[in-house]
């Protein structure tokens, strides 16, 4: 028996989705206005462009930043009240004690090196008592793990990179940047898969209560 209240997760999966889909097409923005960025330099290095354009491409970049780091805030607050609740429904579906709270489904996002593997934990502990019809792990929860902690460890190393001093190292510089937007794309796909299926997934109301 619980007392965890159970949510329709349709506006705040809508939300999620919406969210996550803004947070890759921010990341491919910001890959772009590197790839213009590296035009610019390879322009300016070869005299077809003044220092005007190099500035204003450094204007560009920043206010994409800016933009971009908006854009992960707000998707990091969807996209976190969606996981809790949906962690909060299965509770109230299938209470399990030994099961990560919905609180803690959100938090241990934010604790290191448990980062690495309670999130999962929790998704698959969220998934399993939402949608027991998949009798286990599905596909979807690991190759979504991996490729979003494989990002972020190569975000990690790139960011420790040096800033170079000279324009010519610049242009590869930018190159790890551009590479990371478009790579962003499969783990943002594979977790809007994971919020339509939690949020559709269907439930006969009698459960909740039992």
């Amino acid at each position: 028996m619980t007392n965890d209240i159970f949510t329709d997760l349709t506006k705040p999966g809508r939300r999620a989705v919406w969210a996550t889909g803004v947070f890759a097409a921010l990341q491919v923005a910001f890959s772009l206005v590197h790839v213009y960025q590296n035009g610019v330099i390879t322009r300016f290095l070869d005299g077809s462009a003044d220092i005007g354009a190099l500035e204003q491409s450094d204007t560009i970049v920043g206010y994409t930043a800016i933009a971009f780091m908006a854009t992960l805030l707000i998707a990091i607050i969807i996209n976190g009240r969606f996981i809790y609740l949906a962690s909060r429904n299965a509770a109230a579906i299938h209470f399990d004690p030994d099961a990560i709270k919905p609180g803690w489904a959100v938090g241990w996002y934010f604790v290191p090196f448990a980062n690495l593997w309670m999130p999962f934990t929790a998704m698959k502990q969220t998934w399993a008592r939402l949608i027991p019809s998949e009798g286990g792990t599905p596909l979807l929860l690991p190759l979504w793990w991996f490729s979003w902690i494989g990002m972020n460890f190569y975000d990690g190393f790139t960011s420790n990179q040096s800033t170079p001093n000279a324009l010519p190292d610049y242009i590869a510089y930018n190159q790890s940047v551009i590479i990371s937007g478009f790579l962003w794309l499969i783990p943002s796909a594979f977790f809007i898969t994971i919020i339509r299926r939690l949020a559709q997934a269907e439930h006969n109301p009698a459960e909740v209560f039992a």
